[in-house]
């Protein structure tokens, strides 16, 4: 090595020491005379002294460094002191005296400070070289390779087999778009990239692996937001037969575990019921908190009235199908009219028509004046409010009436400081819906075709599917999902009506999964799994708003690699020899 020792390695016991160090120029000061430069790497910083009266040559060289230069400094150990003390850094007790210094490399001046916070996303993704150099982004890789190595050690330990599955594969429709490849050599064929290893992971399970484990990386073509990637990694496990509980266990075993290695500091204990991660249905979750999600880091749920609205006097809430309230008590914040248009906006931005409301005491907003006593009186009984609380209403058919109102929950959590950033609360979600129905009015799969229905609902899938529920389940962690999986099927023959169920004739069935039913015709065991976003996971345990804060060299928000110029045109060649022809939008 060029050095002896890193940044972050030298203390006072260390004095008189002759060291060699390496690093960048992170602050230079000279102070009429003597240079102090403050020598920046992967672990740390150290403080350099270069004094003329020691090192002439060191010091004249000394004089011409900037930022972002690359030193070697040679010198040796001395304490500064308690006066000179710098208790914000670990090596603050002692500085090297230089006595030699090479200068390995110069740069340029930077487009930012490596030591602040830069506020310009895009400058810092087209210069990601000079973004990974700061300390938080430092730390954040850091973190995320503890947290990996925990995960893979975890899995190890519980005799997991980490088997890698293909990039290039078939293209198996999961709910997403898929990024095409064209293959040169099978003119007008293409592999795609996987959105999960899902069916190859149940098909190693076939093959006779009983517990399958790969930290894997997955690719959606989809529009991106501030936790999503259009490549990112999830870890995953698949099982042979095990029972939903089995899944659960081992999944809520590797978070305990990771959460007090890698984020010792979050309280997480309290959310846990009898020393588990609670589990609630997901009608539970949509009744209560108007989410699949939700965060139960603070109350605020959800009260069905749809039985007293429907002779409340009030006309819309007469005519919904559902009505609930979420009553927020005056003690937890007072509520303006310009707060309320606002909560208002936020409702209607996610699909209501408006925000209905009543402040209890007051005879003020179409609710109270339109409203019966009889309605009014059993809604403040029924939802516990108080003179001066304020209750809100979402109505019409379910999903109109409590996920906007959901989102107005999560803005009232947020302005009024309930999201204790200091606290970890896990919540299982179980008993998704098997099916859901989309606007056009075709049946698809609310997690993926291969989830298996509940026992108990198997008559309904020929009567009345959308009321089956699955063996579906997703781990939340402060509102946001971690990941989820499910019991999958095992039965062709059952696998084969899910299909027809979901819309497929017979060769479209045979085109997409002929593969996987053709497997099953050979002695498939029950079996089951999950799988669990790493890069959302860090996020969260990084505290940072997105994940490309902890992913090394991520896409914009529009998809675009700006340090690399990706996508980018290619060659007209390279363009013909993958038989592919680019029309102009005129001649498309």
């Amino acid at each position: 090595m060029l050095r002896t020792h890193h940044c972050n390695q030298l203390r006072e016991e260390n004095q008189k020491e002759h060291v060699v160090l390496c690093g960048w120029v992170f602050h230079r000061r000279d102070h009429g005379g003597i240079i102090f430069v403050d020598l920046r790497d992967h672990y740390g910083i150290t403080q350099i002294v270069f004094d003329p009266e020691i090192a002439p040559q060191a010091h004249k060289l000394a004089e011409r460094v900037r930022s972002e230069w690359v030193l070697k400094v040679t010198g040796f150990v001395r304490s500064r002191g308690k006066d000179l003390t710098n208790p914000n850094l670990d090596t603050g007790a002692i500085e090297i005296v230089a006595e030699k210094l090479e200068i390995l490399n110069q740069s340029k001046t930077p487009p930012f400070e490596i030591g602040s916070e830069v506020q310009n996303e895009n400058i810092r993704l087209e210069y990601r070289y000079l973004d990974l150099r700061r300390e938080k982004m430092q730390k954040n890789l850091q973190l995320r390779h503890k947290m990996t190595k925990t995960i893979r050690d975890f899995f190890d330990q519980k005799d997991f087999l980490e088997i890698e599955t293909p990039i290039l594969i078939k293209g198996t429709p999961e709910g997403s778009r898929e990024f095409l490849v064209p293959n040169r050599i099978h003119h007008g064929k293409f592999y795609v990239l996987p959105q999960s290893p899902q069916q190859l992971k149940q098909l190693l399970v076939l093959s006779g692996i009983d517990k399958y484990f790969q930290i894997a990386r997955c690719f959606r073509d989809e529009d991106l937001r501030g936790d999503r990637q259009p490549e990112f990694t999830q870890f995953e496990i698949e099982m042979a037969f095990p029972e939903q509980d089995d899944i659960l266990k081992i999944m809520e075993e590797c978070f305990v575990n990771l959460t007090e290695k890698c984020a010792p500091q979050k309280k997480y204990k309290k959310f846990l019921k009898n020393g588990k991660i609670k589990k609630i249905t997901w009608q539970e979750a949509m009744e209560k908190y108007g989410s699949d999600k939700p965060d139960i880091r603070f109350g605020l749920e959800f009260i069905n009235i749809s039985k007293e609205a429907k002779t409340s006097g009030f006309g819309i809430f007469e005519k919904s199908k559902h009505v609930f309230a979420l009553s927020v008590p005056k003690n937890l914040g007072e509520f303006s009219r310009k707060d309320i248009e606002d909560l208002t906006s936020v409702a209607q931005s996610h699909g209501a028509g408006g925000l209905a409301w009543i402040r209890k005491g007051e005879d003020s907003g179409p609710v109270a004046k339109n409203s019966t006593p009889e309605f009014l009186s059993s809604l403040f009984e029924k939802t516990g409010a108080n003179d001066g609380d304020i209750v809100f209403f979402g109505a019409g058919e379910f999903h109109k009436s409590v996920e906007p109102l959901g989102q107005v929950r999560l803005e009232i959590g947020k302005r009024i400081g309930l999201q204790n950033p200091d606290e970890f609360a896990y919540l299982w979600i179980i008993d998704f819906p098997l099916f859901e129905q989309k606007e056009d009015g075709s049946m698809g799969a609310c997690h993926h075709p291969f989830t298996s229905p509940k026992a108990e609902d198997f008559a309904l899938l020929k009567t009345e599917p959308l009321k089956v529920r699955s063996n579906a389940y997703d781990l939340v962690l402060n509102g946001s999902e971690l990941g989820g999986g499910s019991v999958r099927i095992h039965d062709p023959k059952l696998q084969h009506e899910i299909f027809e169920i979901l819309g497929m004739k017979e060769k479209e069935i045979q085109l997409k999964f002929g593969h996987l039913l053709k497997a099953f015709e050979y002695g498939v065991p029950p079996h089951g799994g999950i799988a669990m976003g790493l890069d959302r996971t860090v996020m969260l345990f990084a505290d940072e708003p997105n994940i490309r804060e902890v992913i090394a060299f991520p896409k914009n928000q529009s998809g675009q690699d700006l340090m690399l110029g990706a996508p980018s045109t290619m060659p007209e060649k390279e363009i013909e020899e993958q038989n592919i022809q680019i029309l102009d939008i005129d001649e498309k």
